[in-house]
């Protein structure tokens, strides 16, 4: 099989070669044909034209430059295109036509020798039209940076921005220069003498309490018949305390020595003290970290809501009920000054609130024009020296079933006071001073006459306080677990549910009092 195979190959490749060389013959008898008919025609166009071939061109001094040469070459070419001529090789002229005619005896078949030498340059053609616009190509990567130019003309002014958020409230300046002598009034007329005769002055106001006598003889036994009634301890907090700060222990030196007081009965129901809270519903969220949103505490059918945005500022927003608050429908209301903290509350249609830089307590109508004012004396209220630093509030303002309280913090001592105060003259009945320091305090409420303190982190009342007996109680419970800014804490009389205001977040935590 290896062997027929290879006899075919040879007879392939002997038959290849035959081929190429008759091909070879057949175009070097071509060769001879063409080159025949081309001296032909050489002859032939020596003798038959009207003119002879142009001389050829002295040869060119060798200090002519190339520019020179490509112009000669340029009008020799010229004018062979004028008079239809072909250069051939040889460098001699032939007729286009005579060339035409050849090609064609030859039926078509013109073979051409090596190519030549490349001819001089052309002389540069009209500028072609314009193409058709090719495909955009990808984008390439940016440059680098060029220098910065020169500063520019100033723009015009721009449309003015929102307003910000106004900072915290500045350090009081200093005392600015005593004022001129003012005139003198107007002299009035002397009154007429009284010669009324008064046998009697006016009955002055009770003296403070004397101290406790010392104890009595014990008594004969007597026989139980049924339940003793046992008076109340009349409130020892008089309303001497109005202008003074009426410091008050927490401890068993209120009235003496344990062991030498009477058995007192409590002034706190069981169910008055909370013991826990539950988890908290979320009512809406507004973009604002620190503000308060109050009720009505007593007047159930008010559904208004109100709300201050920040810590600080000179109005609040008043809104219909829920429904307005979600759809953010509200009206503004102006107040007098600024408030400060988020320590604000609602009673009985008016908003109280501390006046910013100040140690007052504005007492502000919400629906008539009216104020008041209040002054808490020896009470911390400007810099950074707050009563609760994560809420940034000296003053919290509390409502619950025993009226009106403010709890602030002492000048002296930097302890929690807490001033009970009458609503209808806006005065203080009287002090109090739990001892607790405020550096410990997060927040705080008041519910049922008892003052709950949380810790630093606001998430668990870590001190309770009964202000009615004046006098430290056991009532610890977890408030929370999240770790977020408390701004607010506050106990509704209305629902009796605490509200706070966390990170932006309205919250309701429902409260458990004891059975």
């Amino acid at each position: 099989m290896e062997a027929a195979g290879g006899r075919a190959l040879l007879a392939a490749v002997g038959l290849l070669s035959a081929l190429s060389a008759a091909g070879t013959l057949f175009l070097l008898a071509q060769w001879r044909e063409l080159g025949a008919a081309l001296r032909e025609l050489e002859a032939a166009a020596g003798n038959g034209s009207e003119r002879g071939p142009p001389p050829a061109p002295a040869p060119a001094p060798a200090a002519r430059t190339k520019r020179s040469r490509r112009g000669e070459r340029a009008r020799a070419h010229v004018r062979a295109d004028g008079d239809e001529m072909m250069m051939m090789l040889t460098y001699s002229m032939v007729p286009v036509r005579v060339m035409v005619d050849l090609c064609n005896s030859t039926k078509g078949i013109c073979l051409t020798g090596p190519p030549g030498p490349p001819g001089p340059p052309g002389l540069p053609g009209y500028n072609g039209s314009d193409g058709i616009p090719g495909t955009p190509g990808q984008k390439g990567e940016p440059g680098v940076n060029g220098k910065r130019g020169k500063i520019g003309l100033p723009g015009p002014k721009g449309d003015q921005g929102q307003k910000g958020e106004p900072g915290e409230m500045g350090l009081p300046g200093k005392d600015g220069m005593p004022g001129g002598k003012g005139a003198r009034g107007s002299k009035r007329k002397k009154g007429d003498a009284n010669n009324d005769v008064i046998l009697e002055g006016a009955k002055g106001e009770p003296g403070p309490p004397g101290p406790p006598g010392p104890p009595g003889p014990p008594g004969p036994p007597g026989k139980r018949k049924g339940k003793a009634k046992v008076e109340l301890q009349e409130n020892i907090y008089s309303s001497k305390c109005t202008d003074e700060i009426c410091g008050v222990p927490n401890d068993d030196t209120l009235a003496g020595k344990a062991e030498d007081r009477t058995p007192e009965p409590p002034s706190k129901k069981a169910e008055c003290v909370i013991t826990s809270v539950g988890s908290p519903d979320q009512y809406v969220s507004v973009q604002q970290t620190f503000g308060t949103w109050m009720r009505e505490p007593a007047n159930i059918s008010d559904e208004r809501i109100w709300l201050t945005m920040h810590f600080l500022g000179n109005y609040i927003k008043e809104y219909e009920n829920f429904d307005a608050l979600l759809n953010g429908s509200y009206r503004i209301i102006n107040i007098t000054g600024l408030f400060y903290g988020c320590g604000h509350a609602v009673q009985n249609n008016h908003l109280y609130y501390h006046q910013g830089g100040t140690s007052y307590i504005q007492k502000f109508g919400l629906d008539k024009d009216s104020q008041h004012t209040l002054h808490i004396k020896k009470a911390l209220h400007q810099g950074k020296n707050y009563l609760f630093s994560n809420s940034k509030t000296y003053f919290n303002i509390a409502v619950d079933e025993k009226g009106l309280w403010i709890i602030y913090a002492s000048s002296i001592d930097e302890n929690i006071m807490v001033a009970n105060i009458d609503e209808e003259s806006f005065s203080v009945n009287w002090h109090i001073n739990t001892t607790y320091p405020k550096s410990k305090a997060g927040n705080a409420f008041i519910a049922c006459g008892i003052l709950y303190v949380t810790d630093t982190k606001d998430m668990t009342v870590s001190f309770a306080f009964d202000l009615l007996k004046g006098k430290q109680i056991d009532a610890r419970f977890k408030l929370r677990s999240s770790q977020s800014i408390l701004a607010m804490l506050s106990y509704s009389l209305r629902d009796k549910n605490l509200y706070t205001w966390e990170n932006g977040s309205l919250m309701v935590y429902p409260v458990h009092f004891g059975t």
